[in-house]
């Protein structure tokens, strides 16, 4: 019986997952996301982020100022909002994850009114 109730859940889950990729959202974060790895500037620029908070990382740890690395990650990052396809890919990632999170909150929520 447990195992049969494991897989039922399962199941539901995936059937929320399929649910959820079917969505006009997240299609269009997917196809975002696949664009921009296309896109050289914009995978640069992310790399070049990286590697500043890589030095940022070490330098904290090392008790040494940061201040330099934080104004070059805010420079590239602005430099990326720059890209209007970068920005709708934002937008939509954090309109995907507050439904996720919802979904969580609601689950939650059903097992703490027992």
């Amino acid at each position: 019986m447990e195992n049969k109730n494991k897989e039922l859940i399962s199941n539901k889950i995936d059937e929320l997952i399929v649910l959820i990729k079917n969505t006009e959202d997240y299609k269009r974060y997917s196809y975002l996301k696949e664009e921009m790895k296309k896109n050289n500037s914009i995978m640069d620029l992310i790399k070049e982020i990286k590697k500043e908070e890589q030095k940022r990382v070490k330098k904290e740890y090392n008790h040494e100022d940061i201040s330099n690395e934080d104004k070059i990650i805010e420079q590239y990052r602005n430099e990326l909002l720059t890209y209007p396809s970068y920005q709708e890919y934002l937008y939509l990632q954090e309109d995907i994850n507050y439904q996720l999170q919802s979904i969580r909150q609601i689950i939650e929520n059903s097992f703490n009114k027992e």
